[in-house]
């Protein structure tokens, strides 16, 4: 199992690509993320103290947006397989929950851009 590390970003840098196989978590400890739709249009952004790349509690799950540094950027990445021991580790039941949210989550985000793009 992958053990969890902290990575540096430089500005402009993208962290992940739209469609990429999603097997990290990140948690950011300093700087902001961009998350840019498949047409370049800023979805989010986000900073210290906040997480991005949720799709990694989903197996097999793909990345619906891209991730640019808008700045150095210091984050933790979390692999998938430790949050999943984590999950597992703890209930059952938890991660069935994470995946269910997260697919909620994410067809609210597709709703959402369907209409940005409207």
């Amino acid at each position: 199992m992958r053990e969890m590390q902290q990575l540096t970003f430089l500005p402009n840098k993208d962290i992940f690509k739209i469609n990429d196989l999603a097997n990290d978590l990140y948690l950011i400890v300093e700087g902001t993320v961009v998350l840019l739709s498949a047409d370049g249009h800023e979805i989010a952004r986000i900073g210290s103290g906040e997480s991005f790349g949720e799709q990694a509690f989903l197996k097999g799950g793909i990345r619906s947006a891209t991730a640019k540094a808008v700045d150095l950027v210091t984050c933790f990445q979390l692999p998938r397989e430790s949050i999943a021991y984590l999950l597992n580790d703890a209930s059952p039941l938890l991660l069935p929950l994470f995946e269910g949210l997260l697919l909620q989550m994410n067809m609210n985000n597709e709703l959402r851009n369907q209409t940005m793009i409207s």
